[in-house]
């Protein structure tokens, strides 16, 4: 019953499908690696993977709420800020690709491929997610606020790659432990690497995600011009 009803909403989302299919690569690459090696050196790139998709699960589960009946305004700022506290789990899995340092050489080929695989899929995700929530944000309000949210949201989303990598936080440390988070933040803030960082990399994403979006917008456009 369950997966009839996966199998159902996959058919219906192929672009969620699509990056399932992705994902079940990476998966497939990780477990024949596992198998090949009895290495289980790799293992949290499931973790990471799975963190990656949680901001577009959660903004397709709010997306699917406001075409139902739109939300009040605070609430659609809690549902944002959620999104924004996991969403920086999403392009942070590229950051994986340092492991390769470790790797030996006659493997270097592989895991390279196979981590890749995963960054991908997590970058993927992620840029989508953003999509999602450009396209809320914009339809109760306009476009040029949309566009604010979602630079503002990139370049601490940026930051917050930083914070998880270099500084080992987790999107759940907002709860579990604010008051140490606080104080990493603020010693990040006065880091140049910490500064240079957040510049380049919400700089990169912002400039992926733009050309995600036109795009995606193209494509609508000619699939809107093709059956007119």
């Amino acid at each position: 019953m369950l997966l009839r009803k996966l199998t159902s909403y996959l058919q219906s989302n192929q672009k969620v499908a699509l990056l399932a299919i992705t994902s079940a690569l990476a998966m497939a690459l990780l477990t024949f690696r596992v198998l090949a090696t009895q290495n289980m050196g790799f293992v949290f790139l499931t973790w990471n993977l799975f963190l990656a998709w949680i901001p577009l699960v959660f903004a397709k589960w709010v997306l699917e709420k406001e075409n139902l009946r739109p939300s009040s305004l605070w609430l659609l700022i809690v549902y944002f800020t959620v999104w924004l506290l996991f969403f920086p789990n999403a392009p942070y899995i590229i950051t994986d690709l340092k492991h390769l340092r470790s790797v030996p050489e006659e493997m270097l080929w592989y895991d390279a491929m196979m981590i890749f695989t995963f960054a991908v899929s997590g970058f993927l995700t992620g840029l989508y997610s953003i999509r999602i929530v450009h396209r809320i944000i914009a339809r109760r309000s306009n476009q040029q606020l949309a566009w604010f949210t979602i630079a503002g949201s990139m370049f601490l989303s940026g930051f917050g790659v930083f914070l998880g990598r270099y500084g080992r936080w987790n999107s759940w440390d907002v709860i579990t432990q604010p008051d140490a988070l606080l104080k990493g933040i603020f010693s990040s803030m006065q880091d140049p690497l910490a500064i240079k960082h957040t510049f380049v990399f919400s700089f990169v994403l912002m400039l992926l995600y733009f050309a995600f979006h036109f795009f995606a917008e193209l494509k609508q456009h000619e699939s809107s011009r093709k059956y007119s």
